[in-house]
Order: structure tokens, then C-alpha cells, then sequence
């Protein structure tokens, strides 16, 4: 590290003894924050840096009409409601699974994320993953009737009334708890929202002080057991897990899965757990989204990493370079025209937690 300024940008320089040969292929890298997504595809656009994080969905359509840029999307981070199994209706597995079957997800698609995204209709696992299952992925789709004769089931015929903490403070967690909240009233629960900024939103999660709460998150890594962080209530309590619902079948199968080494019985153990999850909710899917890097063309080998590892995609710098590249200075760019500057200008980082 050369410098850095708290808050604004921390700036790199490639170190001479970096233990793979050839490596990094660029000579400098800043990376900036910057709080605002849309100055964020400003500064790109204008060519003040090179590649951003965190594409936001509305400026997706305008970033792959611009012949100097590129992106690269996959979906792999989801939306998700977690429950507090300690006190009130969503103690019932009966309630949890009704709302499951409430929810309309392509609205989710469509109001948070401008269709950039697919509907969770069950467990988190992704579609190229050779434990994907499509019947067991389909498991929570629409079914208005079947949730309402599943709060009769549980004593709330009438529905109840509850609180779902989401925050006002990143419109894709706002939008989607607008969506439950309109569909969950379509089978007589009323919801009250809960937006606070998102700081106090994940104390309030860590503390487990909600009724049900909007998650925006992603798996560990890409193997099923890295669903553990989201799944298994034996875990201590945490931000990204229902609170005060104990999995202790769930927690079983993932040690078991963890410990087997032949493919197709660690298939059989996960497809298990996959059913246990479905009936037990303690995790809800809505939606997988679309996490986006955009880059101007010229610059080549960084990858998005597939699904749960996008977030891991930093890591690929190191084999990023500018196909116009002289002597450790870059030439040309959009917004630059033949101005000369030093390799890999800005790479932007989301600061805080990731929502």
C-alpha cells in the first residue's frame, strides 16, 4: 500500500516478490468508494475509473448499450426472509411454510432489481450446481390457497398482524419488503414495515430483535455445505441466519455431508437436507439477483467468479491488464482520448457490511 485516505480511496503499487511468476500484470491500483451508485456509473462512464462493483440493475441496460464498456453479470448473491423462531406465529413451521407460498417472486424480480434476476421458489441452491434439483427448486412456488389453508392449519384462519425488518437505506431491500408486504395482506396477514438505516438493520439482526427480517446475502462458497451460514440454527446467533429456530437435523446432515467424500452419497445426504429445509423454513428464498461488474472493454482478465463466489471476484485483478497497454501506462479509454494514465486507475469498493 502507497497511500491511502479514509474513506475516499487506498492506492497499491505491484510488489516485485509476489509469490506467483508474472504476477500482478498491472503496475498500480487505486480503489475508490464512492457512497453513491450512480456517481459510482458516472465515474466509469467518464472514464475517472476503469471497472466498478455493485452494477446497480436501472443503469444495466444503458452500461451493455455502450460500446466502450462491457459487463459481466451472474447470479449467485439471493434475497431471503429469516424468521424468529423464539416467540409469536412464525414459531409455526405451518406459518413460516404459508408464507413461503405467498409470495409472488417475479414481482421481487421485477420491483427490486429490474429484471435482472430470477425467482427463489426454494433452497438457494444454484442451477449449474450438480446437486441443483428442479422439482426441489420449484417446491415454494405461488400458491395463494395452499398458504391460507396453511395459516388455518396453524390457529390464524383470520391471518395476524406482524413486523418485517428490512432498511430504507438500499432500495432492493426496501423493494422487495414492499412486495411481501402487499402479498402476504392477500392472505389476511397485515405487515408492518420496519426500515431503519442499514447499520442499526443488522444490529437489530445480530441481536435477533425482529419478527421476520429481509436478507440480501449469498452462500459461503458454491458447495452446498456453504449454505450452512444461512440454514443451520445450531449455529451461534448471526446477522444471515433465522434466530431462536434450532435445526438440529439440518445441523446433522450438513456435519454428515462435510464429512463424506463420495459424490453421489454426499448428493443423497444435501437432497435430504434440501426436503428438511423446504419443510422447516428457516430460510424462505425470493429471489436470486443479478451482481454485476462493469469494466471499460479494453481491459481484459478480470472474471466475475460464478454464483456464491462473485464476491470473490477482486481476486482476478491480479491477471487484469489493458489490451492497449505501453510501458506501464495505459492509452486511450472512454471519456480519455489519447491522455496517458497509470494502469488500472480505480476499481471500486463497497464499504461495510454486504447487503
Amino acid at each position: 500500500m502507497t497511500a491511502s485516505e479514509r474513506g475516499v480511496s487506498i492506492d497499491f503499487k505491484a510488489f516485485d516478490k509476489y509469490y506467483k511468476p508474472g504476477l500482478p500484470k498491472v503496475k498500480a491500483l487505486r480503489f475508490v468508494a464512492y457512497a453513491d451508485e450512480n456517481l459510482r456509473v458516472a465515474a466509469l462512464q467518464a472514464g475517472d475509473v476503469d471497472i466498478i462493483e455493485y452494477v446497480p440493475w436501472q443503469a444495466m441496460d444503458a452500461i451493455e448499450a455502450d460500446k466502450r464498456l462491457a459487463m459481466q453479470n451472474v447470479d449467485g448473491p439471493f434475497m431471503a426472509l429469516s424468521f424468529n423462531g423464539g416467540q409469536g406465529p412464525f414459531k409455526d413451521k405451518l406459518v413460516r411454510q404459508a408464507v413461503a407460498f405467498a409470495i409472488k417472486r417475479d414481482e421481487i424480480v421485477k420491483a427490486a432489481f429490474f429484471g435482472r434476476g430470477n425467482p427463489l421458489e426454494g433452497i438457494p441452491i444454484a442451477p449449474s450446481s450438480p446437486f441443483f434439483d428442479k422439482a426441489r427448486s420449484q417446491f415454494w412456488k405461488y400458491d395463494p390457497a395452499r398458504a391460507k389453508a396453511l395459516l388455518a392449519q396453524a390457529g390464524h384462519p383470520n391471518g395476524f398482524a406482524c413486523t418485517l425488518l428490512s432498511t430504507a437505506q438500499y432500495g432492493m431491500h426496501k423493494s422487495t419488503a414492499e412486495v411481501v408486504q402487499q402479498n402476504l395482506a392477500a392472505i389476511g396477514v397485515q405487515v408492518t414495515l420496519n426500515l431503519p438505516d442499514w447499520a442499526t438493520r443488522v444490529a437489530l439482526g445480530n441481536r435477533g430483535q425482529y419478527e421476520f427480517v429481509v436478507q440480501g446475502t449469498t452462500a459461503d462458497n458454491n458447495d452446498p455445505d456453504g449454505l450452512a451460514s444461512v440454514l443451520d440454527g445450531s449455529l451461534p446467533p448471526n446477522n444471515a441466519r433465522s434466530v431462536n429456530l434450532p435445526t438440529p437435523d439440518i445441523h446433522a446432515l450438513f456435519a454428515k455431508g462435510r464429512a463424506e467424500f463420495d459424490q453421489a452419497k454426499r448428493k443423497a445426504i444435501y437432497a435430504e437436507l434440501e426436503t428438511r429445509a423446504l419443510d422447516e423454513c428457516p430460510l424462505v428464498g425470493l429471489a436470486w439477483r443479478a451482481q454485476g461488474y462493469a469494466m471499460a472493454k479494453d481491459l481484459q482478465g478480470f472474471h466475475n467468479l460464478p454464483s456464491a463466489m462473485t464476491f470473490f471476484s477482486g481476486l482476478t485483478l491480479e491477471d487484469s491488464y489493458f489490451a492497449c497497454r505501453r510501458a506501464g501506462v495505459y492509452q486511450g479509454g472512454p471519456g480519455r482520448g489519447a491522455v496517458e494514465r497509470r494502469l488500472c486507475r480505480g476499481y471500486l469498493v463497497h464499504h461495510g457490511v454486504l447487503p
